[in-house]
């Protein structure tokens, strides 16, 4: 198997450089299926995604990234030569590939985090519906259910996460859930003992691979999550599963009645509760960060609601926490704020990372995760802190969030 990888890549690499000097810049329009080669000395490494490539009415190139039930609409498609350029939405990454064929197209994908930059091996050919093409075994167990999933045991960075999974036949759909947000969509297979789901969207790029044993665990689980970003998981089937309550996972420190702060705008401006802007007003601070795919999901439910309840008196400032640099920084925020249509605030709160968190926002007593999202009253004391974001990945999870928000919003308004 893994010497029909190589030749392959090495077949795509010289018919490459063979058309270099040639013009093609046309695709087949239709499903197509993408790899990301993550290692190439491990062929049991490759992250696989679906996407579809259409021409409208009026010309353009669509592309669309399929994840489960997730369609991700990427439209700032670029062909110079027989090269073409795709911008994914919302976040900064981008492929780079040579048009080798209509049907068959191979390059770079360049992920760009809060502090890190690599590209990845990448190849797609037309014509592939499967994400998982051999995965055509009888499955050894129907996963369908919850399970209670340990992420990293006995590591100081151990972690419980609930997976939430759909199948029909060979096909799966579901998530993790944990006390930082949820992995969103992942789609994938079980074919006889091998358990593998993946999703790509932007931000994520995430492998999941695990056996089914005889007694219908999941054991030998990996996460791959990029070149550097590995992590070993086991799960045991159990409906009852649950994560701690996220309204107590991050506090005050004890005795703060009331916070403020003050940090830049988009435009350079500093801002704290202290501006009039927010004077009487119900205020939620949401701690983010433009690279973050649960701050994307929680964004896009905000801005619906900033859009109906700020003629309410409702405010909302996002803190993006981001590269140490303003600069560098602000043009990924402006993307992210644009692209999602929020409206609301949105301030460069300083470099990425927990330690950044707890010395920019002193009166907090632990943070734990992006994003988490702090709601105050008109008098701007702390009602309530809840740590993580349930996506839309989550079906009813969100569902039941989004409720949830709307009603303490409303609540918070007439308070």
């Amino acid at each position: 198997m893994k010497s029909k990888i190589v030749l392959i890549i090495l077949l795509i690499g010289v018919i490459g450089l063979a058309s270099c000097s040639k013009k093609k810049s046309e695709m087949k329009q239709g499903t197509w299926r993408g790899v990301l080669i993550i290692d190439e000395n491990n062929p049991a490494l490759q992250l696989p995604f679906n996407f579809n490539f259409s021409k409208s009415t009026d010309g353009k190139m669509q592309l669309i990234i399929l994840n489960a039930d997730e369609k991700i609409d990427a439209t700032e498609i670029n062909f110079i030569g027989d090269s073409i350029n795709i911008k994914l939405p919302v976040f900064k990454d981008e492929i780079f590939a040579k048009v080798i064929t209509d049907d068959s197209i191979s390059g770079r994908y360049m992920h760009y985090g809060s502090k890190s930059k690599y590209p990845i091996s990448f190849y797609a050919v037309s014509g592939r519906t499967g994400r998982f093409p051999d995965a055509n075994k009888p499955p050894a167990l129907d996963i369908s259910g919850r399970w209670d999933a340990t992420f990293q045991q006995g590591e100081k960075d151990e972690y419980k996460a609930v997976g939430e999974f759909k199948q029909n036949g060979n096909h799966v759909t579901g998530t993790f859930l944990t006390s930082s947000g949820d992995y969103r969509y992942l789609e994938g297979a079980v074919s006889g003992n091998d358990f593998m789901l993946s999703c790509l969207d932007g931000a994520h790029s995430l492998l999941f691979k695990a056996t089914i044993t005889p007694d219908a665990k999941l054991d030998n689980g990996i996460l791959v999550g990029g070149p550097t970003w590995r992590e070993k998981w086991i799960a045991v089937k159990n409906e009852n599963a649950k994560l701690p309550d996220p309204e107590k996972v991050t506090e005050l420190k004890p005795g703060v009645e009331k916070i403020d702060f003050s940090f830049q705008d988009m435009k350079g401006n500093k801002v704290s509760l202290a501006n009039d802007k927010f004077k009487n007003k119900p205020v939620i601070l949401q701690i983010m960060g433009s690279w973050c795919p649960n701050c994307m999901d929680e964004t896009r439910l905000l801005a619906k609601l900033y859009d109906t309840y700020k003629p309410k008196g409702l405010e909302i400032i996002g803190l993006c926490y981001e590269s140490n640099d303003y600069n560098q920084a602000k043009p990924r925020i402006e993307r992210f704020s644009q692209q999602l249509n929020a409206k609301y605030d949105f301030l460069y709160a300083g470099e990425v990372g927990n330690k950044s968190v707890l010395e920019t926002l002193p009166f907090l007593k632990d943070f734990k995760g992006y994003p988490t999202t702090i709601y105050l009253d008109k008098k701007h004391k702390v009602t309530k802190i809840y740590t993580g974001f349930e996506g839309p990945g989550t079906g009813e999870h969100y569902e039941k969030l989004k409720n949830d928000i709307t009603q303490y919003i409303e609540k918070l308004l007439s308070s």
